[in-house]
């Protein structure tokens, strides 16, 4: 492994994303492959569809509160909770209440910061970007860099029962 992983603010990626805001704070260079960090704000509301991907997923809530959907169970995620998803397993997420979730996302194997590159435009620093409406063609050039990164999209989470 990399000897040093952590990354100063000056050295860290910023990328707005669909409304949101990812920071690559430890990529596939940084962990030899094992593990990516990614950071992310986004404002209430946002969601992320439901989708697949080949890494692990694990979402840990700094602030705010989020809905994580897997394989058909639903989990309300708050300040200091943690949720899994298994490789391959079919997941999405939203932003629940009115304060900007901040979550720590932890992918395994790396890799999947690639996608978010492709997708991302780069920013400054980790403030949410203007809110703005996202597009059919938004989505369409998503679900196409996506295929190339190995995530598949199902369209958006099912509705609250």
């Amino acid at each position: 492994m990399s000897e040093e992983i952590i990354k100063s603010e000056s050295t860290t990626e910023h990328l707005h994303v669909l409304g949101a805001t990812i920071t690559i704070t430890a990529d596939s260079d940084d962990t030899d492959g094992e593990f990516s960090v990614k950071n992310m704000l986004a404002p209430p509301g946002f969601e992320n569809g439901l989708h697949t991907h080949e890494p692990a997923e694990v979402f840990h809530v700094i602030d705010g509160e989020m809905l994580l959907y897997v394989d058909g169970e639903t989990q309300y995620l708050k300040p200091g909770m943690t949720g899994y998803v298994s490789a391959g397993e079919r997941h999405g997420m939203r932003v629940e209440g009115d304060e900007v979730l901040r979550v720590l996302i932890v992918m395994s194997p790396a890799g999947a910061e690639d996608f978010f590159r492709a997708v991302g435009e780069p920013a400054a620093d980790r403030n949410l970007p203007e809110p703005r409406e996202v597009t059919n063609a938004d989505l369409e050039a998503i679900f196409a860099t996506g295929e190339e990164h190995g995530f598949e999209f199902f369209g958006p989470l099912p509705a609250d029962e």
